[in-house]
């Protein structure tokens, strides 16, 4: 049914979308080793050629979907900008947690094209708004320089999403007793 559906649209000029959608589907349910471009098309009920009139290649179209995921990102980060770092960095690990296969995806060099224009647009705006945050407190923290700020602030929330993706965070919530939900973990951390 999904099959039909989407084959629907495809004769109506949504290729591009069925696609995008179809690895998205493909990588947040079976992970990023189910990305193969015939595995991508057979999901979207299209050949295995089709895609490449919109992609080029399998790189291409997964440049595509990790663009999507910093514009996802960005917009999500946007209305919270004025709360400053620490509502920054839970709407980054929320982020993460909800959508594990795009955001690990986002930063994969090996299987995305970072020269992609779009793709470098979409995640230099991402990095503008974290640049902000950090001006905005570059005063108040004992790193150096800006690059030591935003390093370590970066390292911070992105070490916690990864931990969160993983479930590893898990271990810490039952390893000292302290009777954490994850959330309070994560507002704890990130203070």
């Amino acid at each position: 049914m999904q099959t039909q559906h989407l084959k629907k649209n495809y004769h109506h000029g949504d290729l591009r979308a069925a696609l995008l959608h179809s690895a998205r589907t493909l990588l947040e349910e079976q992970g990023i080793a189910a990305l193969g471009l015939r595995a991508i098309t057979r999901h979207a009920g299209v050949s295995s050629a089709a895609a490449t009139p919109h992609f080029g290649n399998l790189t291409g179209l997964l440049s595509a979907l990790a663009t999507a995921g910093y514009e996802e990102l960005a917009a999500a980060l946007e209305p919270v900008l004025p709360e400053g770092p620490h509502a920054a960095g839970l709407v980054y690990v929320h982020f993460a947690m909800r959508n594990p296969g795009l955001f690990t995806l986002m930063f994969r060099s090996d299987l995305i094209d970072r020269s992609d224009p779009a793709l470098a647009m979409a995640a230099d705006r991402t990095s503008r708004m974290f640049t902000q945050l950090i001006d905005d407190l570059e005063d108040r923290l004992p790193q150096k320089t800006r690059a030591g700020t935003r390093a370590a602030l970066w390292g911070k929330v992105h070490g916690l999403a990864v931990l969160a993706i993983d479930g590893l965070l898990d271990a810490l919530l039952t390893s000292r007793g302290e009777g954490l939900t994850l959330e309070e973990l994560l507002e704890d951390a990130l203070r």
